[in-house]
């Protein structure tokens, strides 16, 4: 678990940082190749962390546990560093001092492009005691597949969005119900699975490999083209789907030991909540000085100086925020 929220939280950098060069450089350049995929590579990230909060919250829920308290913890967890950055947020990037208009954003994550993940979260949260039962459960595991697939297909090559607007946001926590329940479902049956999934490490990894290529075969076939960016790269993909989940059999698939590595990884793990949260906003101030400085920010150069900026930006931010 520490492994994939490590590398998830190092994905979602690496998904805004490509995603920010995709809409500034040229389109089909060597750096947009790149950048797309990338891009496209960085996908797992959202779903992972949902398969994680999915069976963290499975392995460590007490049955005897009250609704409001299983809710008051998890809120006091997320909520309220959650609200200090949206303010921050407010007054340092977005600038947009109507108040009203404000906490509507903060309740529905609209402050700033990644806040979705959080009242996404929240949603889950609030529902979990009422779907503990089902969540071992093969049939549930089935049904929220068939949901979320349901939803991606139908979005993606349909494209029916007009009339239900946010019925297909993808703040609705149906198009992520699988992950989550893939969590729990995980977390329910850890020791059976990971078994499983150590006697059979070269077929996952087989998996993965046929995942990898479907993540990235619209681009090498050039399906890409005549599509927007949005819609070419978006998590509302069933190939986003597979492939994630792939990526996360293929982690668990491996017995990892203690070391020096696995220290940075646990590090870097406890710190990804506060990650989250902060590397959209130093990526953005980073890019308008690199663009102020240099003009144009849709370089190899500058995607990777920016990657390297919001990771170690964001973790010494957060280090000197626990210290004041």
């Amino acid at each position: 678990m520490d492994v994939i929220r490590a590398l998830s939280i190092i994905a979602v950098i690496s998904l805004h940082v490509s995603a920010t060069v995709l809409y500034r450089c040229r389109p089909y350049s060597s750096t947009y190749n790149t950048s797309f995929i990338v891009n496209q590579l960085s996908r797992f990230c959202v779903p992972a962390f949902i398969v994680i909060s999915g069976m963290g919250l499975t392995v460590n829920y007490r049955e005897g546990e009250s609704y409001s308290e299983f809710i008051m913890k998890r809120f006091f967890r997320v909520v309220p560093q959650y609200i200090v950055w949206c303010v921050l947020y407010i007054l340092i990037i977005t600038r947009n001092f109507n108040i009203v208009e404000d906490i509507n954003d903060i309740i529905y994550g609209n402050v700033f492009y990644h806040f979705y993940y959080v009242p996404l979260i929240i949603e889950f949260y609030i529902i979990f005691p009422f779907i503990y039962r089902f969540m071992g459960k093969r049939w549930w595991l089935l049904l929220s597949f068939a949901v979320t697939i349901f939803l991606l297909v139908d979005t993606y090559y349909f494209g029916n969005i007009s009339s239900k607007y946010w019925f297909w946001d993808k703040k609705n926590l149906l198009y992520w119900i699988f992950y989550f329940s893939l969590g729990g479902y995980m977390g329910k049956n850890i020791d059976k699975i990971s078994s499983k999934l150590n006697r059979h490490a070269f077929s996952i990894f087989l998996f993965f490999l046929i995942s990898v290529f479907i993540i990235i075969y619209g681009f090498v076939s050039g399906n890409q083209f005549n599509k927007n960016v949005d819609y070419a790269t978006t998590f509302q993909r069933p190939a986003v789907l597979l492939y994630s989940t792939a990526f996360i059999f293929f982690v668990f698939s491996f017995r990892f030991k203690k070391g020096f590595v696995m220290k940075i990884v646990r590090y870097i793990s406890d710190m990804s909540y506060d990650i989250y949260l902060v590397q959209s906003g130093i990526l953005y101030l980073y890019t308008e000085y690199y663009i102020g400085r240099y003009v144009h920010a849709d370089s190899l150069n500058f995607e990777v100086s920016a990657f390297l900026v919001t990771v170690f930006g964001s973790i010494i931010l957060n280090k000197l925020k626990k210290v004041l």
